[in-house]
């Protein structure tokens, strides 16, 4: 069916603003060929023509706020003439184009049934116009989706305090070899993904009311930037050295700069890391992100006095802060948990000597 629909675009969302139409009604396209872009929760994403053809009707025009699954357009025949089929609307981004005047009726309007999806392709850069758009869209996922978090988890949170020297040296020592020292917070997914690693049965989501393990560790990392908060997934990382993680973090957020995340890159993590440390902020507890069973906050790294071997020390320590969902697993467990990530972090087990 040549049909051109809005995909499914993530977790917490079933709707994306209609932004720009790359083709015009009568245009010839192919199959996979990009044919317009829509913003949805931290990205802009592209959806492809499902066919060879001319693009013989336009159902959402740009502005248009489009549930999933509604029809967007249609490809076909040059002889051949597209259904009279309508695209529900849920709101209008003013931003993008003005609203039109029969708006409201058309919010009314009773939608076709759901109508198959067609794959996103890779969305180029966007214009500044466009950036304010998926601002303001970002505001209201993050609002959503914390919201539901707030109101449908029951979360504990875990405090402990860990001992950042071996970290430290460690990086201290590949900067004075003339490398890049990742960031403590590649140092913490490296520990977290060896604490899976450990306890593989913590590796779950929690949905619809019971527990789904997931296959491969991925471990999400909130970043801000400006004056919003993108959450990247870093994806199948058992086994995977810390100079790896930090490379594919590293693309991660420059594609995030270019607003060019695929869903895939924003979601399906076995844990997400949330770091307030550079703004001085010694602990704190965060949110958890649904379907996500586990969220990992983290203060600043500072200077503290020890015990060590009945003797006071000054260490640099940092607090960490495991919340969970209690749903999915109790306090004991998720405590072995944050004790594994604690242990790799102090011993530094699995992390290459700065020489190799």
């Amino acid at each position: 069916m040549p049909v051109l629909t809005l995909p499914g675009l993530g977790y917490a969302t079933s709707e994306a603003t209609i932004l720009r139409w790359l083709k015009n009604e009568g245009e010839d396209v192919q199959k996979e060929e990009p044919l317009l872009e829509v913003a949805s929760e931290k990205t802009i994403h592209v959806v492809a023509s499902p066919a060879d053809g001319k693009l013989l009707a336009v159902y959402a025009p740009p502005g248009a706020i489009v549930p999933e699954g509604e029809p967007l357009g249609w490809v076909g025949a040059a002889n051949e003439k597209a259904p009279p089929l309508t695209c529900r609307l849920t709101g209008w981004e003013e931003e993008v184009a003005p609203a039109p005047s029969d708006l409201a009726e058309r919010m009314a309007l009773v939608s076709q049934p759901p109508l198959p999806r067609t794959p996103a392709g890779a969305p180029p850069t966007m214009e500044r116009q466009f950036r304010s758009v998926l601002k303001g869209q970002l505001r209201r996922i993050t609002a959503q989706r914390m919201t539901r978090s707030w109101q449908e988890s029951p979360k504990v949170d875990l405090f402990a305090d860990v001992d950042f020297s071996r970290v430290e040296a460690h990086r201290k020592a590949l900067k004075a070899l003339g490398r890049e020292a990742p960031s403590f917070n590649i140092y913490i997914a490296h520990a977290v993904v060896r604490a899976f690693q450990d306890l593989p049965g913590f590796n779950m989501h929690w949905i619809e009311g019971r527990i789904i393990p997931l296959k491969k560790i991925n471990v999400g990392l909130a970043v801000a930037l400006g004056d919003n908060l993108v959450t990247v997934s870093l994806k199948d990382l058992a086994g995977v050295n810390l100079m790896e993680i930090q490379r594919q973090f590293k693309g991660l957020i420059r594609k995030a700069l270019q607003l060019s995340l695929s869903r895939e890159e924003l979601y399906g993590s076995s844990l997400t890391i949330t770091n307030l440390g550079e703004f001085d902020i010694s602990a704190f507890t965060a949110i958890l992100n649904p379907p996500e069973v586990f969220i990992l906050a983290v203060g600043k790294v500072e200077q503290r006095v020890v015990v060590r071997e009945g003797a006071m020390a000054i260490a640099p320590m940092c607090t960490l802060v495991l919340s969970f969902d209690h749903r999915a697993v109790d306090g004991a467990p998720a405590s072995r948990l944050m004790q594994r990530i604690k242990h790799h972090l102090e011993l530094l087990e699995g992390v290459e000597s700065p020489e190799a």
